[in-house]
This record gives structure tokens, sequence and C-alpha cells, in this order.
């Protein structure tokens, strides 16, 4: 079969897109004039396919970088309910390490809430959004929602599902509800003493000066008590927001230790608890105060939570770029389960809500915001009826000189 004169340019535009190579095109010159023109017009064609083709690759690439690396979950199912785009944030969540696309929502997520709100999408093109708790430490907020029309090539119906880690807002949110409800009960305990004692007087149910005095002088001490705890929550809010500037001195952190060991009475249910330090001179360039309220937080707890005639151990020593401070006592101990959150505020494990024992719970919750505030790191070892040690460590940061 004889061959026309457009054969040659059809045969070297067909080579031309089976091996997507258009420099053959460029090379090419026909004896005709118009098959040149048509030749040329195809290549410019074909190369603004080309350029559209590596754009679109381009925008995938930067798709699936976001979405991998998105903090937050995505799936896309079909209307058969299988997976077809699913990023890696939604498999940690899920602790599922292997490949699920095409396969059913199930295997990833196996949760009738996400069945039922899949199947609101598919057929009444409803959107959901519920709370799932996978475990106390992971929390989600689950958003089911159709898709637009079009997102997959035969315009069937999709959907798409979004997760969102909540858990720091979520606890966050129990923490103030514990917070406030802790604050009530601390504060009106003394208020309803306060309130209660006042009418006793106002009534004349006090009728000796020696009931009166006893009546006044309790009175004072529950007053203190409330007085001592709105200073503590001023504080924890103030070491929380860094709303109050904070005055920095050169001081020998000892003579603060000896200063708090002196302020803390070593009585313990009327007998007495010892207190030994060994303590070497250090100057830090930070805020007295804060370290003054620090250590005596610490040695107050030593005493209070130890046994009738134990013993307080405080170490103080300092190395080339850092202090640590050792408290240890011989008290009652922290179980296990409770040790992770003392330093909580308004935390306190159960006997230490005895009146014995009294105490907010604030105490080690400032101690932990005030070695935050420094960069250092605090530690706790405990054991049951033996006794806990908590170990403080701040980095020595000295006044620059100045020029």
């Amino acid at each position: 079969m004889k061959k026309n004169k457009y054969s040659d340019a059809l045969d070297i535009i067909i080579d031309a897109l089976s091996s997507q190579d258009y420099t053959a095109l460029q090379n090419y010159e026909a004896s005709c004039p118009k098959i040149n023109q048509k030749i040329q017009t195809v290549e410019s064609l074909l190369q603004q396919i080309s350029n559209t083709h590596q754009t679109l690759l381009f925008e995938q690439e930067r798709i699936n970088h976001v979405l991998f690396h998105m903090a937050e979950g995505f799936v896309l199912i079909d209307h058969h309910k299988n997976i077809l785009l699913c990023n890696q944030s939604v498999k940690n969540f899920f602790d599922c390490e292997q490949d699920v696309t095409a396969q059913n929502i199930s295997v990833l997520v196996n949760d009738k809430s996400i069945s039922q709100a899949v199947g609101k999408a598919l057929e009444k093109e409803q959107s959901s959004m519920f709370e799932m708790w996978l475990h106390e430490n992971l929390i989600l907020n689950a958003y089911v929602s159709p898709a637009q029309k079009g997102p997959l090539q035969d315009n069937e119906p999709a959907v798409t599902i979004f997760f969102v880690n909540v858990t720091k807002e979520k606890l966050l949110e129990k923490q103030k509800r514990e917070f406030f409800s802790n604050a009530s009960h601390e504060l009106k305990t003394p208020i309803t003493s306060i309130l209660g004692f006042s009418e006793m007087i106002n009534h004349n149910i006090i009728k000796t000066e020696e009931e009166k005095d006893q009546v006044l002088e309790r009175i004072e001490i529950e007053a203190r008590r409330m007085s001592e705890l709105i200073s503590n929550l001023l504080m924890i809010s103030n070491l929380e927001a860094k709303s109050k500037p904070t005055e920095y001195t050169d001081f020998n952190l000892n003579e603060v230790l000896q200063e708090a060991v002196s302020s803390v009475s070593p009585m313990n249910n009327n007998e007495p608890v010892q207190i030994e330090v060994d303590a070497s001179d250090v100057i830090v360039y930070a805020n007295r105060h804060q370290l003054y309220e620090m250590c005596v937080n610490l040695i107050e707890n030593a005493v209070k939570y130890n046994k009738p005639g134990g013993l307080v151990s405080i170490e103080l020593k300092a190395k080339k770029y850092h202090v640590t401070l050792k408290v240890k006592d011989t008290g009652i101990g922290i179980p296990v389960e409770h040790q992770a959150r003392v330093f909580e505020r308004f935390f306190r494990v159960d006997y230490g809500r005895d009146k014995k024992v009294g105490g907010s719970g604030l105490g080690l919750s400032i101690v932990k915001h005030i070695v935050n505030m420094y960069n250092g790191e605090i530690s706790l070892r405990s054991k049951k009826d033996i006794g806990t040690t908590i170990q403080v460590r701040l980095p020595i940061v000295r006044r620059q000189e100045e020029g």
C-alpha cells in the first residue's frame, strides 16, 4: 500500500505520543508547509499537556506531603466504605502499621459510631461529629461528612473522616473542673468554721472569757489557713501566667535553705521530727522569694507526711553548672499508682486528706512550677511506709557582667 504525504507525519506523531518524547517533532521537517504547521500545533499542544501533567504531579506530591505531615487524621472512603486515602496520623491514632488502601474502613477503625456515621453520610448525606475515647491518654473528635460531588471518577458518593486529637484540651478542662471544685472545697471549710464561731459569739452561746479566747484563736487559725491558701493560688497563677515581673538578685542559696528550715515547724502529731542539713554555699542569680518558697514547701511536706520521731535529710550540693537540692524523709511514702500525680494542683493521696495531716495539696505543684520556670528538673522516688526522696536540679545562672 502506497503511503500518502501525511503517513510519515502521523508515524512521527504516534511515536512521540508513545514515547512521550517530543524532540522528534521538533527535528521533523516535512516537504509540505501545511504539514509542518500542523506538527508544530500538535507539538505545542503536547508540550502543554506535558506541562499540565508535571504541574498535577507536583500538586499531588504537595498534597501528599501535607496529608502525611499534618497532625490531624484524614480518611477518604468510597461508597463501598473502602479506603481511598489515609494519612499517617490516622494510622498512628489507631496503631495500624499495614497499608489499608482499598480495604474496608473497619480494618482501620472498628467502631460502631464510625460505621453508623459513614452510613448516614452515604445514604442521607448527613454530617456527624462525636468524641472517641480510645484510652485515657488519647481522645479524638471525629468529623464524618459526605464529600462534594465528583471526588471520584465515576461520580459516586464518597465520605471524608477527619480526626482531631483533643486530649490536651479535654484533660485541661478536667483539670479546671477539679481545680475549681477543690478550691471551693478548701475555701469552704475555713469559711464555714469562721461563720460558725462568729455566730456562736453573736448569739451569746459562749459564756466565759476562756471559751471566747479559744474561739477567737480558732477563727484566727482558720483565717490564716484561708489566707495561706489564697496566697498559694495567686502564686501558682502568677507562675503559670508569668504575668508578674520577677526580681532577680545574687544570693547564697544555702542561707535561703537555712531560713526555710528555721521557718518550718519540726513537729508531727506533737512529736519532733529530726531535720539534718548537709549544705554547701552556692551563689545563684534568681528570685529569692521563689526559691525560698520552693525550699519551704519541700521541707514542710517532708515533715508533714513523716512518721512521728522520723528523720528529714536535706542535701544541697553545687557543681560547675548546676545545683542539686535533695530532701529525703522516712515518712509514710507514696504508692506507685499515685506518684505521677503528686505535682498536680490539690492532688493528695487519700491519707493526705486526714485533718491531722492537713494541707491543701498545692505545695508540690508550686515547687514544680518554680523548677520549670528556671528550666530545672524535678524527680521523685518513694516507697509506701518507707519514705520519699524529692530531688531538684537547677542550672546555676550568674549575673552577666555589665559592659
